[in-house]
């Protein structure tokens, strides 16, 4: 490979072509191999990504229906016990009366 340098002469390289050609393709297939891998290594951490944003999204949401839920069923426990006392005050009262009866 003869190549101008930056005053106009031409520089002839010693070593023979058949080596720089082997040089500069072995060069060239590393850094496409390099590139291969790094390609998939960001395919595959892309995917990883993808799946755990959708498996978050999928607890996030199952736990505010479940948060929900208990708040229903609290709310319910709480209107029981307040119909569980009310009875238990009545009830001890009519129940008394209907037992003398």
């Amino acid at each position: 490979m003869d190549t101008s340098s930056q005053n106009g002469n031409r520089v002839e390289y010693t070593t023979p072509r058949w080596v720089q050609v082997w040089f500069l393709r072995r060069s060239r297939d590393n850094w496409k191999k390099k590139y291969m891998r790094l390609k998939a290594d960001a395919k595959r951490l892309q995917n990883r990504v993808n799946d755990v944003s959708k498996s978050r999204e999928k607890w996030r949401g199952d736990s505010e229906a479940l948060e929900k839920r208990v708040r229903e069923l609290e709310t319910e426990n709480a209107a029981l016990q307040e119909q569980l006392e009310a009875l238990k005050k009545d009830g001890l009262r009519t129940g008394a009366r209907s037992v003398r009866r």
